[in-house]
């Protein structure tokens, strides 16, 4: 049997989505409640524009030389991912964790043919 994205993914309602005007406080707020290490950031009709992850903010917090509360209200998109690696529902697992593995990344966006999010497969949903 075939294991796909779409069979182990977690659905929207339980991963970090904000809009792409939101704060980096913002982004960090619903990261910590959701208990993930990476933010989607959404245009209007849910295409997917970006991320940011827990090792974005490492390198936030070691290069930036402003103040914490100018960083947190600064857009988080601005610290992300523009073209982050995704996948698509479709795509068996296996090819996944390997993309994971190699790419080094703890969280895989899904989306559809539009790039439109659907999901999050996390790295422990593929073991």
């Amino acid at each position: 049997m075939s294991i796909k994205a779409k069979d182990r993914m977690k659905v929207l309602d339980q991963v970090p989505i904000l809009p792409i005007t939101a704060s980096l406080k913002k982004a960090l707020d619903l990261m910590s409640e959701k208990h993930l290490g990476i933010a989607c950031f959404i245009d209007e009709d849910g295409l997917l524009k970006g991320v940011l992850t827990d090792g974005d903010l490492r390198r936030l917090l070691l290069t930036k030389q402003s103040p914490l509360p100018a960083l947190l209200v600064t857009e988080a998109i601005f610290f992300g991912n523009s073209n982050p690696t995704t996948a698509n529902e479709e795509d068996l697992i296996e090819k996944l964790k390997e993309i994971m593995n190699l790419k080094q990344i703890w969280d895989l966006p899904i989306v559809d043919s539009n790039s439109k999010l659907v999901g999050l497969l996390h790295r422990h949903d593929v073991n």
